[in-house]
């Protein structure tokens, strides 16, 4: 059993051996597969699945969870001393291969920044990489649009789910609280709280804006009123509080809640809006009260209606 064992350990030791190779500069990396062996020509685009993680095991990146692929364009010549490219360089269509760098040389060589803090210097860094396909210019653009494509729709569907959790949690928080709410098609709900006089606001338009900003939980994270930020702890030394003037539709640009019920007011008229996440910041975590996939609760009030100057 012992020289079973013994002679399984030489096999795979004789085996690791025989594939590691050298880069020209003496750089040692490991194929774990061997590809097809034709050459990739300059300017031709590697594309590939690349992982790499700190001496630690945390992962820094995998390609492989995110929407896009590693591309790399293959160049004539590499930089001196960027062991990661000088091994991408002998890659063909199909190999996988594996390598360490060290930190140091990683980050001045490879990634051309200070080493960052409380990473260890001394650490190696391990690369995986597998070349999945080989493509020209007219191939990866194609690509690129196909990939494009493809994260669009996904956002999409996830928008869609989301904005259907967002309504049915509006509209449990309003039956809950016995509040009657206006209903527009892209999920927005409203309470008009004072009727005001002219023209509603329009697309092009200034609208002078008091508001209050919070959560259904109550939480508030906002307000342009100095007594109300006071009284809901959101009160900032030094901020002006004046009415917030917003150019509907322009710049700086507002979330899609606000240019949609700005122009369902006119001057003085005030309304409580409950806006999806989807109409406000989606999945962007924006402070520590306003996280990712947040409903938001305004209290507006459309003070003055201008021309833009």
């Amino acid at each position: 059993m012992k020289n079973s064992l013994l002679l399984l350990f030489f096999a795979a030791l004789l085996a690791s051996c025989s594939n590691s190779k050298k880069t020209p500069s003496g750089f040692e990396f490991t194929v774990l597969r061997k590809g097809d062996g034709v050459k990739v020509d300059s300017g031709k685009y590697l594309v590939m699945n690349l992982v790499f993680k700190d001496g630690k095991d945390s992962v820094w990146n995998d390609s492989r969870k995110n929407d896009f692929p590693s591309v790399i364009q293959m160049q004539g010549t590499v930089p001196a001393g960027d062991a990661v490219l000088e091994v991408v360089k002998m890659l063909t269509k199909g190999d996988s291969v594996s390598f360490k760098v060290s930190a140091k040389k990683l980050f001045e060589n490879t990634f051309h920044q200070p080493i960052p803090p409380k990473v260890d210097t001394a650490q190696f860094f391990t690369f995986l990489i597998g070349v999945n396909d080989v493509l020209n210019e007219e191939q990866i653009k194609k690509l690129q649009q196909e990939l494009v494509a493809k994260q669009n729709e996904k956002m999409m569907r996830e928008q869609e789910l989301q904005l259907a959790k967002d309504t049915v949690a509006i509209d449990d928080y309003l039956k809950a609280k016995n509040i009657t709410a206006i209903k527009t098609k892209s999920g927005l709900r409203y309470v008009v709280t004072k009727e005001g006089k002219g023209m509603n606001a329009k697309l092009g338009e200034v609208a002078k804006v008091n508001y209050s900003g919070y959560l259904l939980n109550g939480k508030y994270f906002d307000s342009s009123i100095e007594a109300d930020a006071k009284k809901n702890n959101v009160f900032m030394e030094g901020r002006p509080y004046a009415p917030y003037d917003v150019e509907i539709g322009g710049y700086p640009p507002v979330i899609q809640g606000w240019v949609e019920i700005l122009q369902l007011m006119n001057k003085g008229s005030k309304v409580q809006v409950y806006i999806p996440s989807t109409l406000a910041y989606g999945s962007q975590r924006r402070s520590e009260v306003i996280v990712e996939n947040s409903i938001l609760v305004f209290d507006m009030e459309i003070v003055d209606i201008v021309a833009k100057k």
